[in-house]
C-alpha cells in the first residue's frame, strides 16, 4: 500500500473515531439530562397523583372546616352591612351603652381575602358597662374583629357617681362566602 494512502486512510480513521467520540459524548450528556428530566416529572406526576386521590379526603376536611367556621362569619347578601350594623347596635344597647355614632363600609376581599364589614362606632356609658360590652364582643358569635380600640374619660370624677367612659372602636365584621353588594 502506498504510504500517502496508508496516511490518509490514518486521518480519515483518526477522524472517523473523534467523530464518534464527539457523537457518543454528545449522547451520553443529551441521555443524562432526559433522566434528570424524566426523574423530576415522574416525582411531580406522583405527587400530583396523591393529591388527586387525596380529592375526596380534601373535600371532606374541606367542609368540616367550613361547618366549624360558618358560625363565626356574619352572612353576607344585599344587606349585609345593614344587618351587622344592627347587631352591633342591639350588643351595645344590651350592654347599657349609647351608640352615639357610628359608619359602617363594605370590602370586598381581593386575593383570596373574605369580603368584610368595616364598622366604626362610639359609644358612651358607665365603665362598667363599657367592659361588660367588652367581654360580651369577646364572646359574641357571629365575631366582630377589633381593629382599634379608644377609650376616654367623660366627666369628672365624683367619689359617689359612676365613672362615664367613651369607647371608640373599629370594627371589621367578616362575611360568609357569597356574593355581598358595595
Amino acid at each position: 500500500m502506498n504510504p500517502w494512502t496508508r496516511n490518509a486512510c490514518a486521518v480519515l480513521f483518526c477522524l472517523a473515531a473523534a467523530v464518534l467520540a464527539a457523537a457518543g459524548g454528545i449522547y451520553r450528556t443529551l441521555w443524562v439530562r432526559y433522566d434528570a428530566a424524566l426523574g423530576q416529572f415522574e416525582s411531580r406526576s406522583e405527587r400530583i397523583d396523591g393529591v388527586i386521590q387525596a380529592g375526596p379526603d380534601i373535600g371532606k376536611r374541606l367542609a368540616l372546616v367550613r361547618n366549624v367556621v360558618a358560625p363565626m362569619l356574619h352572612p353576607s347578601g344585599d344587606n349585609a352591612q345593614n344587618d351587622v350594623q344592627q347587631k352591633l347596635r342591639e350588643l351595645i344597647t344590651a350592654s347599657g351603652g349609647t351608640l352615639v355614632s357610628s359608619q359602617v363600609a363594605l370590602e370586598t376581599g381581593a386575593d383570596g381575602k373574605m369580603d368584610r364589614v368595616r364598622l366604626t362606632a362610639t359609644m358612651t356609658g358607665e365603665w362598667s358597662r363599657l367592659v361588660r360590652f367588652m367581654q360580651t364582643m369577646q364572646t359574641h358569635s357571629p365575631v366582630y374583629w377589633v381593629r382599634s380600640a379608644t377609650l376616654a374619660r367623660e366627666g369628672g370624677t365624683a367619689a359617689v357617681a359612676p365613672q362615664q367612659a367613651r369607647l371608640t372602636l373599629q370594627l371589621d365584621a367578616p362575611l360568609a362566602s357569597g356574593k355581598a353588594a358595595p
